[in-house]
């Protein structure tokens, strides 16, 4: 893969809205079917039971990690720390993968509401891309993503909520929701 631009291709899927992992699944699946090799980040994720990491693994060419801890609390919350301990170490895992292994497509899902919730540093976000190759495409989800990176991405979508099931006491679905 050639690219004339001379830092990564970067796409944002940010909002209040359903979807922002899906769209990037999405982009996850049609890389796959291209031969393109995948590494995808769950930065807050934390339960091994979702669909997509089952579907992710049938795949082939998709690497897969949950670092988080699930909800993130209050800062003034003792497990806090926890949360912000293991951003941080999933972003190491971050570093360390990009470096040992080559991955067309790198996904960090829920690292805006990482960032947004003080877990990791917009800054340190930044220096890990400006550290990779052209021709590589980082996929960034999460709610409130921030300035800096919508300015610095190449495509950026909002997905809003309009009506969710959740509101009609509806229970989230396997396949749908998780």
């Amino acid at each position: 893969m050639t690219s004339t631009n001379p830092s990564p291709r970067i796409l944002i899927f940010t909002g209040d809205g359903k979807g922002k992992t899906t769209a990037a699944l999405g982009m996850v699946l049609r890389a796959s079917g291209h031969g393109l090799r995948a590494l995808v980040v769950h930065f807050l994720k934390n339960d091994a039971c979702v669909g997509e990491l089952a579907g992710l693994a049938k795949l082939g060419t998709v690497e897969a990690h949950q670092v988080g801890k699930g909800f993130v609390p209050p800062k003034d919350s003792p497990n806090y720390c926890e949360h912000r301990h293991a951003a941080e170490k999933g972003f190491a895992l971050l570093q360390r993968r990009t470096s040992e292994a080559e991955f067309d497509l790198i996904v960090l899902d829920e690292i805006c509401g990482a960032i947004s919730c003080g877990l990791i540093e917009t800054q340190t976000v930044r220096e890990w891309i400006a550290t990779l190759d052209a021709s590589k495409i980082v996929v960034l989800t999460g709610r409130n993503a921030p300035d800096e990176l919508i300015a610095a991405a190449d495509t950026v979508s909002e997905i809003r909520e309009v009506k969710h099931a959740y509101q009609s006491n509806i229970p989230a679905t396997p396949g749908i929701e998780f």
